[in-house]
């Protein structure tokens, strides 16, 4: 995809590919604009919602997807509040007619009220992708997952009502794409030559129909098969008397599906918690991180609009899943973090080798593999090498990427770039485009003092102290560049003390600059508006939890609970509109005027890994070693008992419960000081014991 790599990669190859396939599938023969151009498909849906206003159209709202973990950006599934759903990009949409007796339309998935509409996952298969749940006043809908391109809907409807249901299959949907051949032989339906549909209990009546016809929704031709080159096919199925049916689609195509493997998508340690949003919450993020991976690839968003690996956000993602116990998964993907120093979007940036060390020594620390942590040991080198490099360096470095860049920016002259002459003692990094100076310098520091730690594991104590003395040496230079003008960038807020620990032990300064921010913790303002880069704001939530700041913590996290992208599913967004887009959209029927890139997997992530640290976290600021148990729990929390088992940290594992005014806790590993979170008394007892790790 960009000429600047060094050789063509195969995330950028797929990116090619599967743009011309959907050029090639979905472009309309003979239908052109005044400048000889063929339409888009999104353009196509445009102008037929112009013509035909009145007919139902998809959402476009807060979709999310649903996939195997580890499937390809093409076979991922999208669903759309109310429970409409497209089994692959640029497939068909699926939604769901309630009409009156005579045929008129009542409500359809794509307009009941959202304040009508409750969606939940259920994990009917605890080793399985989560089946998503809808219930609405018409009817209860249930998608779910039985392998590569095989997908069921279970519907219910009311036992006694004078509304007719029916399963309609139209070109656009949440991913939808043009349909251009439809064939009923009583017993299945097929779409395209190659996706089947059938219903159980068999239905009433299936008719074909050619959407923009005068009276499409409610005709009734007898025909088993049609045809036509403008994709507009439509299938209406009737359905039977009754009021449980399950509706079967699959793809009769070879699959290529299976190379990520997976326990399940949900954490990997229990939960005994008195907020079940809160759980809730937790699981969601594990189960949106794990569907939206591509291989071992680990894209920021959406991967129709993201269909790449991007180092940042991913080493956010690959942490989070390793601290929610998903450590082979995590593994998997820390490979290619510790195999490529430079990928994503943007091309080559400052901030890739801290996050790379991070990422990969997060998992290695948890998995306690002593041949994972040799193999890693060149490729931890390499880049805390790199780090000191850019400390010292008088003249500009760059450096090749792996991957595709953003269509937008694969011009730009300084995608090769990593950073300008060293000055002060600080890198002074690229990243987004400019140089945060002291965020490229934070994540720098949390690189080195991460590679120290697995150097001394390795008893590489030469390099362990080089790396440690360098980090000390960077932390100061950092301290005394936290001032005006360089602390005005708000990514200096989200790693100051989470996940870098630059700020240590001096964290007024820095305290006082949030509260600038935010309002002091016993008023929190909480979140201002409607933020952009939610990440963001996630993060800076994540410095207050290390603060203590627990009006914050929750003022913030219930906003984000009460602004969701697609309510119930606990997902959020970035920017406005198209953030960094590949196209892909605009060669599907459906998303065709995005309000933003969702779901996101930086925020994701972030949100995990704020949940998870809520639970237990390691102060790494503390002169020695303490765990603390509960630092986000609320006061209202603590008249019920509370219990987690086998949340892995990096000592080991923990289990903790609360119960009678008494902390029980056992660490599985390396001993260390224990202390509460500030909502518990400071005299309440704690029972603590340690044993060997697992």
């Amino acid at each position: 995809m960009s000429g600047a790599a060094a050789r063509p990669s195969a995330p950028g190859l797929t990116c090619v590919i599967l743009v011309s396939a959907f050029l090639s599938v979905c472009s309309p023969p003979g239908w052109t604009f005044a400048d000889g151009k063929e339409p888009t498909e999104r353009e196509i849906v445009r102008r037929a919602i112009q013509e035909r206003s009145s007919d139902p159209w998809p959402r476009g709202s807060g979709h999310i997807v649903l996939a195997i973990p580890g499937s390809e950006q093409a076979s991922k599934a999208y669903h759309e509040q109310g429970g409409s759903f497209s089994p692959a990009v640029g497939s068909f949409g699926v939604s769901i007619w309630v009409s009156e007796r005579f045929g008129a339309l009542r409500a359809s998935s794509d307009s009941i009220p959202l304040d009508e509409v409750r969606q939940r996952f259920v994990w009917p298969d605890p080793k399985g992708i989560p089946a998503l749940a809808t219930k609405t006043p018409y009817y209860q809908a249930q998608w779910s997952c039985s392998g590569p391109g095989r997908w069921a809907l279970g519907l219910k409807t009311p036992e006694k009502s004078d509304l007719t249901p029916k399963v309609v299959i139209r070109s656009v949907g949440p991913a939808g794409g043009p349909i251009r051949s439809l064939d009923w032989n009583g017993e299945r339906l097929l779409v395209n030559g190659w996706w089947s549909v059938s219903i159980e209990p068999k239905p009433a009546a299936c008719h074909l129909t050619h959407e923009g016809d005068d009276g499409w929704m409610t005709a009734r031709p007898k025909r088993t098969r049609w045809s036509g080159e403008d994709g507009w096919g439509c299938a209406r199925f009737d359905l039977a008397e009754g009021h449980a049916y399950k509706v079967a689609v699959r793809d009769s195509r070879p699959s290529t599906e299976g190379l990520l493997r997976f326990p399940g998508t949900c954490a990997r340690f229990k939960m005994e918690l008195p907020d079940e949003r809160f759980v809730e919450c937790l699981n969601a993020q594990v189960a949106h991180l794990m569907m939206g991976l591509m291989d071992r690839r680990t894209p920021p968003g959406d991967p129709t609009n993201y269909p790449l690996a991007w180092q940042r956000d991913g080493a956010y993602v690959v942490v989070a899943l390793a601290r929610a116990g998903q450590l082979g998964v995590a593994k998997e993907l820390a490979t290619y973090f510790a195999e490529n120093d430079f990928f994503g979007g943007f091309g080559s940036e400052a901030d890739a080798p801290g996050l790379g060390i991070w990422a990969v020594t997060e998992t290695a620390v948890r998995l306690r593999q002593p041949e994972f942590d040799r193999w890693l040991w060149p490729h931890i080198r390499r880049k805390a090498e790199f780090i000191l490099r850019m400390l010292a360096t008088d003249k500009p470095i760059r450096r090749r990427y792996a991957g595709p860049i953003v269509p937008m920016h694969r011009k730009r002259s300084d995608n090769t770039l990593v950073c300008d002459p060293a000055r002060s003692g600080l890198v002074i990094g690229k990243m987004d485009h400019h140089r945060p100076l002291l965020y490229v310098n934070a994540v720098s520091y949390l690189g080195l003092v991460k590679a120290a730690a697995l150097a001394e594991q390795l008893a590489e104590t030469a390099d362990a102290e080089r790396w440690r003395s360098r980090a000390e040496g960077l932390k100061g230079a950092w301290l005394a560049a936290f001032k005006p003008p360089e602390w005005n960038n708000e990514r200096t807020y989200i790693c100051g003390l989470w996940p870098s620990w630059v700020v240590g032990s001096e964290k007024e300064a820095y305290q006082d600059r949030l509260r600038s921010l935010w309002g002091p913790d016993d008023a929190p303002r909480g979140v201002q508006g409607i933020p952009l880069w939610t990440y963001f704001t996630v993060a800076q939530t994540h410095q207050w939890l290390m603060l203590g700041g627990l009006n914050h913590v929750w003022k913030n996290l219930t906003w984000f609970w009460g602004n969701q992208a697609s309510p119930g599913l606990y997902t959020w967004w970035e920017g406005s509109g198209e953030e960094n887009t590949f196209h892909l959209w605009e060669h599907v029927r459906g998303w065709v005027k995005p309000p933003n890139v969702t779901p996101h997997y930086w925020t994701a992530a972030e949100m995990l890994l704020l949940q998870i640290d809520m639970l237990t976290y390691l102060d790494e600021a503390a002169t020695k070693p303490t765990l603390v148990i509960g630092g986000g729990i609320p006061k209202g929390w603590l008249d019920k008992p509370m219990s987690v088992r086998g949340q892995p940290v990096q000592l080991g594992k923990v289990d903790w419960t609360w119960k009678n005014g008494m902390m029980y806790v056992v660490v599985r590993g390396a001993q260390c000081d224990v202390r509460l979170g500030p909502a518990f008394d400071t005299q309440t007892a704690i029972r603590v014991k340690f044993s060997h790790p697992e």
